[in-house]
């Protein structure tokens, strides 16, 4: 599974990390929401940010509850690369060869694991 997704993700040119913060930028997000939904620290954000606001890929915008912060959030491009990398991370999966029953159930002891 990860040289799959390895594999989607270098076709996209983008780093690992580029692409886990697109797929989870579906909806704004602060720089800490993201480092913690990432496993990292804030600065480390902030410096995959900056350069993917220089691709045009990201802006920030004001936080609407707190004036404080600024949200993440992708731009037209962004959301279109995003929805791309979706696609290909789902195409011709290693899974695919699983009946629907058999990828449910692997779903749901990935979670058990997983404590969720």
């Amino acid at each position: 599974m990860d040289a799959h997704q390895r594999g989607r993700v270098a076709e996209l040119d983008l780093t690992p990390t580029q692409a886990k913060a697109l797929e989870e930028l579906g909806e704004p997000k602060t720089a800490r929401e993201l480092a913690a939904v990432l496993c990292c620290e804030p600065p480390n954000v902030t410096y995959v940010m900056d350069k993917m606001e220089k691709q045009g890929l990201v802006v920030r915008q004001p936080h609407p509850t707190d004036r404080r912060a600024k949200q993440l959030v992708l731009t037209e491009e962004g959301r279109a690369l995003r929805l791309e990398l979706l696609r290909r991370i789902g195409a011709d999966s290693p899974l695919d060869h699983l009946p629907e029953e058999g990828r449910e159930e692997l779903r749901l002891h990935l979670l058990r694991a997983l404590g969720r």
